[in-house]
């Protein structure tokens, strides 16, 4: 028989019984100060043995922007059609790593974490969600970076920008999803954790993060196969609001593809990982 840990009135667990899908959230939305304290911890040990310490949370950024800007704009002249090319990579940089480590990041949560596993009783969803809270807390010093470069670079503060939040909200949820689903993809099958890496790199260049979409396709059909690609729209939808002399079409339709992807994501992840409950953390 499962074994699934419940609550029950009397404050004992039943091995026996699984929780209901809403016991389960919200017995982990109990815990989110557990998952936030996690993600603190981790952050800064991240760069705790080194001589420049968190600065490397700045640092970071702006070397990325630095290498991509050097190569795919000076030497392969890919900017066509952009005129801020460094705003535009900023963006594009930061938002799509957002992604890419909250994803990459939760396929390992549960095997990085097995003498927590089974040294405590709590819902194992909270491993997968530190690791989101946690690139949650490292977006925020690459946010900085990118205001700054887009400000220095030309362009002019807007309201428009708040638009942005939402955005970064709903991004927040996607990956969650995503995460839960390679946490229980991964413990099953450990080999993702290795393959993760390179199919993001191929997605990095198939999401318009090096490029804008809109001057290199000309096909409605292929244009629609990137609005279909979430990690292309949570691109694209903060440089249409942050870079003045962009101006992208579908703008609308990706508001309601990441929308749709973040719901299903959601959906579809916390319901595969609860299904494996019972088994993380076992020899």
């Amino acid at each position: 028989m499962e074994r699934v840990i419940a609550e029950t009135p009397h404050g004992l667990a039943r091995l026996s019984t699984r929780p209901s899908l809403r016991t389960y959230v919200r017995s982990v939305w109990e815990r989110r100060e557990f998952a936030f304290a996690m993600s603190v911890g981790e952050m800064r040990a991240r760069h705790s043995n080194m001589i420049l310490g968190g600065l490397w949370h700045v640092l970071t950024p702006l070397l990325l922007i630095g290498v991509y800007y050097l190569i795919f704009g000076v030497l392969l002249g890919v900017d066509r059609g952009v005129e801020n090319f460094i705003g535009f990579l900023a963006v594009g940089i930061f938002v799509y790593q957002f992604s890419q480590r909250s994803i990459v990041g939760g396929s390992s949560s549960i095997s990085n974490s097995i003498g927590l596993i089974r040294s405590l009783q709590f819902p194992r969803a909270i491993l997968p969600l530190s690791t989101v809270f946690r690139e949650f807390l490292m977006l925020r010093a690459a946010a900085v970076v990118t205001v700054t470069v887009v400000i220095v670079t030309g362009e002019g503060v807007s309201l428009s920008w708040l638009l942005v939040l939402p955005l970064v909200a709903i991004q927040f949820v996607f990956n969650l999803g995503a995460a839960l689903f390679v946490a229980r993809a991964a413990d099953r099958v450990p080999d993702l954790t290795n393959l993760l890496p390179f199919v993001f790199r191929i997605l990095f260049y198939m999401s318009g993060v090096l490029f804008l979409v809109d001057r290199f396709v000309t096909d409605p059909a292929i244009k629609a196969l990137f609005v279909l690609n979430p990690l292309y729209c949570f691109v694209s939808i903060p440089r249409e609001y942050m870079l003045s002399t962009l101006d992208q079409q579908d703008v609308a339709l990706m508001w309601v593809s990441v929308s749709v992807w973040a719901l299903a994501a959601f959906v579809i992840g916390l319901v595969v990982f609860r299904s494996g409950e019972s088994e993380y953390g076992r020899a």
